[in-house]
This record gives structure tokens, C-alpha cells and sequence, in this order.
């Protein structure tokens, strides 16, 4: 049995097998970032077989191998740790793998911590993705273990737990949406490990009526970032009703809260080893810190400025988790009519509302709901939820919160007029 530990002359001819691999890895790839240094995260390896034939490394942002222990000739156990314990069973891997000539290896997930919760992807560029479940040939009874058997030859095979999304794909989409001459972007702050915590702003108005997203307190949450972002794309559309929305609201948006865990491919924590969405009552992070900042921001821009706030995460299932008094929340009574005209809208889907999920927890939906006073909701997909569907519901969903928010400004709007005119009004 053999693990990663190598001796002086084994590194040397290993090294010169890691230089080949590396200058022939696909440059294109935001996989791979220059800036990433692998050595400050315990989740990136580079592994070489005894015989120098295949090479398994997870040093790229958001890989996750903890461990690289080979068994046989074609044989290797991969071992996965969370990044902190006690965690949410969110357990992540992602490597890439490639051999010397074509072979099939056999490749044994074991978990520390958690469980075999993902189905693998796989991808030849780190871009594009496919579902990869027959590669699995066993799993633990308690999802310990997982047994993969891949066949791999020269070129470079990525291995995931969901796609890869690092910080520089979600910048490309950032700087894409913000081609838009009514979207901005901007710096809110910065992580622990001083990566920017970046926004984008779109808005036609000049109203301070404005509602927020947010995603990626949770790193491996992938479909809740593919939401995010299907829900942004409609919302910056070049459609009617997107323009009447961009011209009475503001739509201010976080796509990254964690860039920390999202590059060090974490289950759900910052670099802190902090779950971000457990300290909204603290507010001990530099991240969480910089988003009460912008989220009070709307509250002092008026009383009644912020419409709505959208958590985006993913979980088992698709769902809708709000407080269970949200309805009395403002806009009264929004959340419980934007969720009914989904289910009509979408009469062969089901919406699954939980109203009282982590009511009392330090989570951002709670937070913001007694703080602000504001319809709060975490917007969950499933994490088997497939992107076409995805996309789907979310351009929907955001379709029909765009409808209802412009009739509940204007009926706003016109109950204010009348409060004055009845001031005004010198009738006795």
C-alpha cells in the first residue's frame, strides 16, 4: 500500500512527470487559476503511482482530496474530509485524473465526516459536464464508501461531486451581465483571505425600491447558484417586463458570499472554518460583516426601500423555506401570493413551502425578517435538479415576482398619494 508521501529521488522523477502533465492541461479552463496557492488548503493533492503511470491531483480551486492512498497497481483510495467538524453533510470531492496510456482504474471514495451524497459529473475541459452515475459500482449501506470505476487515458479527466463553479467562471457571468448599460458592478468587501465579495447592481430607476439576491454562502450549493443566476438573466433581460421592473426597482445582487470556501473547495464553510449562514447574529466574519452593511444601507435609504430578499442554497429537494410569520412581513402578504401564482403557473410542478424552517437560527432569511422587517425567503433546489429545469423555474419565478413587485409598488405608490391629498386636504 502506498501514499502520498514520497521519497527525494522518487519526487525528482514524479516532478518531471507533473511538468508534462501540467504543460499539456488544457490552458482555457477556469478549472485552473495561476493566482490559486495550493499549499495554503489541506484539500489539494498531487499524486503519481508507484510506476509513474497515472497522476491524481485535486490543486486546482475548488478541487477537494484530502488523502491519495494507492492499494494495487490501478487501485487507489481517494479519502474526503470536511474542512471543519461537526459539518452539514455536504460532502465534496473533485479531482482530475489522467494515465500514461489508456487503462480502467479503480478508484474508492471513503469518507471522514460524511457521506456519499453527490453522484458524480465528469468533464474533459473542467467546463462542460455530464452525468457520470455508471461509473459508480458500489456504494457503504451508510454512504461511507463509494467505488468508482473510470477509464482514463493522456488527456485530463475532471471527477466532481457537481460542476465546477469557481470564482473566475462566476466573474465571467458577472462581467457578462454587466455589458448592460443598466447594470453596475462593484466591491461590497472582502473575505478572510482577501478575496473580493463582488455586486452587481441593475436598475433603470431612480428609486431606492430595491430587492436583493444572494448565493454561495454554501460552496458545493451549485443548483441554488444556477438559480441565481437563471433569476438574474431574467431579471437584466431586454424584455417589456423586465424594463417596466428595472425602471421602478433596484436589483442588487451578492453571487458570491464565500469566494474563500468556493476556491478551497469547502462543503460550507469560509477559510475561518465559519458556516456563513450560522453567524447572522454575530457577525464575526469579514464576509457577513460586509453584507449586513449593504443590506442596513437599504433600510437607512428609506423605511420602506427593501421588497424582498432571496437567499439562493441548494438541498436535497426543491423548496421554498420562509419564517412562519413572513406573510406579515412587508410586502404583506407577498410571499404566499408569489408562491400560488408559481403553482399556477407551473400546475405539473410541486411548490414546496416550509414555513418554519431554522426559524431561530442565525441564519440570513431570519435575520433579515426581524431586523428589516422584510420578505425573507431561501430559495432551495434540489441538488439533483437538472439546469434545464432550473432555468425554468427560475426565469419563471422571476417572472411572476417582477409582475406582483410592479403592482404592489404602484398600489404603494397610490396609498401614499392618498395620505396626502388627505393631509392636504383643507375640508374640515
Amino acid at each position: 500500500m502506498r501514499t502520498c508521501k514520497l521519497s527525494r529521488s522518487g519526487s525528482l522523477a514524479i516532478a518531471s512527470m507533473l511538468t508534462l502533465l501540467t504543460a499539456i492541461a488544457p490552458s482555457h479552463s477556469h478549472a485552473f487559476d495561476p493566482n490559486y496557492d495550493s499549499n495554503r488548503d489541506q484539500s489539494a493533492i498531487r499524486f503519481v503511482s508507484e510506476d509513474q503511470s497515472v497522476c491524481i491531483r485535486s490543486d486546482f480551486p475548488g478541487g477537494r482530496v484530502n488523502q491519495c492512498v494507492q492499494i494495487g497497481p490501478q487501485q487507489f483510495d481517494l479519502v474526503i474530509r470536511p474542512e471543519h467538524q461537526p459539518i452539514n453533510d455536504s460532502a465534496w470531492y473533485a479531482f482530475q485524473v489522467r494515465a500514461t496510456r489508456p487503462c480502467e482504474l479503480t478508484i474508492r471514495l471513503r469518507y471522514d465526516g460524511g457521506s456519499h451524497r453527490y453522484s458524480p459529473l465528469i468533464s474533459h475541459d473542467g467546463e462542460s459536464w455530464f452525468p457520470a452515475e455508471r461509473l459508480v459500482t458500489a456504494v457503504h449501506p451508510f454512504g461511507k464508501q463509494a467505488v468508482l470505476k473510470i477509464r482514463v487515458d493522456t488527456k485530463p479527466l475532471w471527477v466532481s461531486a457537481r460542476q465546477l463553479m469557481t470564482n473566475n467562471a462566476v466573474d465571467s457571468w458577472i462581467n457578462e451581465i454587466a455589458r448592460r448599460d443598466y447594470v453596475e458592478q462593484d466591491v461590497i468587501g472582502y473575505s478572510v483571505e482577501n478575496r473580493p465579495i463582488r455586486r452587481l447592481k441593475i436598475t433603470e430607476s431612480s428609486s431606492t425600491a430595491t430587492i436583493f439576491l444572494m448565493a454561495r454562502q454554501h460552496p458545493t450549493e451549485i443548483s441554488g447558484m444556477i438559480g441565481l443566476m437563471r433569476f438574474v438573466e431574467a431579471i437584466s433581460a431586454k424584455t417589456t417586463r423586465a424594463s417596466q421592473f428595472r425602471q421602478q426597482f433596484n436589483t442588487v445582487v451578492v453571487p458570491t458570499a464565500n469566494p474563500d470556501g468556493v476556491a478551497r473547495g469547502h462543503w460550507r464553510c469560509n477559510a475561518a472554518g465559519v458556516d456563513l449562514n450560522r453567524d447572522w447574529k454575530h457577525f464575526t466574519q469579514p464576509e457577513t460583516q460586509a453584507l449586513r452593511r449593504e443590506l442596513l444601507s437599504h433600510r437607512t435609504a428609506g423605511r420602506r426601500s427593501l421588497y424582498l430578499f432571496l437567499d439562493f442554497h441548494s438541498t436535497y429537494e426543491d423548496v421554498f423555506y420562509t419564517a412562519e410569520d413572513v406573510d406579515q412581513a412587508f410586502p404583506p402578504n407577498f410571499t404566499s401570493t408569489w408562491l400560488e401564482a408559481l403553482q399556477q403557473r407551473f400546475a405539473w410542478y410541486n411548490v414546496n413551502h416550509d414555513s418554519n424552517h431554522n426559524s431561530n437560527r442565525c441564519t440570513s432569511k431570519a435575520w433579515v425578517r426581524d431586523t428589516l422587517d422584510v420578505a425573507a425567503v431561501t430559495y432551495e433546489f434540489g441538488d439533483a435538479t437538472q439546469p434545464r429545469q432550473i432555468a425554468e423555474l427560475a426565469q419563471g419565478s422571476a417572472e411572476e415576482m417582477m409582475r406582483l413587485l410592479i403592482q404592489r409598488r404602484q398600489s404603494h405608490l397610490q396609498q401614499q398619494q392618498q395620505l396626502v391629498s388627505v393631509r392636504n386636504d383643507p375640508t374640515p
